[in-house]
């Protein structure tokens, strides 16, 4: 499968011309960039800039550039530092003033927080003796549980083994 669906790419036209194009559009590119007098146009207009660019003389860079460049890099992270600080700050002071609310309030949602705790603590002394309770309960009927388990479990492996395909001859040998 070939990207190639008619007239070149300005990315074809430059890969034909640095002689970069994939191998499996290479063959198609090529013949008709041969055959399509806009293609052809395309192409040297590539190649007419290239020349042009490649004509151009470099300007020599200042000679402080490198500390220019390295001095906007320093800037820009003293800049995102200092948001971050920043950021930090919202935080702290958004914290600080919840606590405070929480301290301030505590008369409105302590009472809340004591019937809270109060009703876990009479969820755990319900569990505690129901554990009490059960345990010698379970204990006593293990073995009845037990083999109730395992009639329930009958029928549920039997339509197992009737899903299971049967072994081929290259199996049981």
């Amino acid at each position: 499968m070939t990207t190639f669906t008619g007239h070149l790419t300005d990315a074809q036209a430059q890969r034909l011309l640095d002689g970069l194009l994939v191998p499996a559009e290479a063959g198609e590119v090529e013949s008709h960039a041969a055959g399509c007098a806009e293609c052809q146009a395309l192409v040297e207009s590539f190649r007419a800039l290239s020349d042009a660019l490649g004509g151009l003389s470099l300007p020599p860079l200042p000679a402080d550039f490198t500390e220019g460049v390295l001095a906007r890099i320093d800037q820009r992270e003293r800049a995102a530092a200092r948001e971050r600080r920043f950021a930090f700050g919202i935080a702290a002071a958004a914290v600080a003033s919840v606590a405070i609310a929480l301290v301030f309030t505590v008369g409105v949602w302590a009472p809340g927080l004591a019937s809270a705790v109060d009703a876990l603590g009479r969820a755990g002394r319900t569990l505690r003796l129901g554990v009490e309770i059960a345990t010698p309960v379970l204990s006593v009927l293990r073995l009845y549980i037990a083999l109730a388990a395992a009639l329930a479990a009958l029928p549920v492996l039997y339509l197992l083994s009737r899903l299971m395909p049967a072994p081929s001859a290259a199996q049981i040998a």
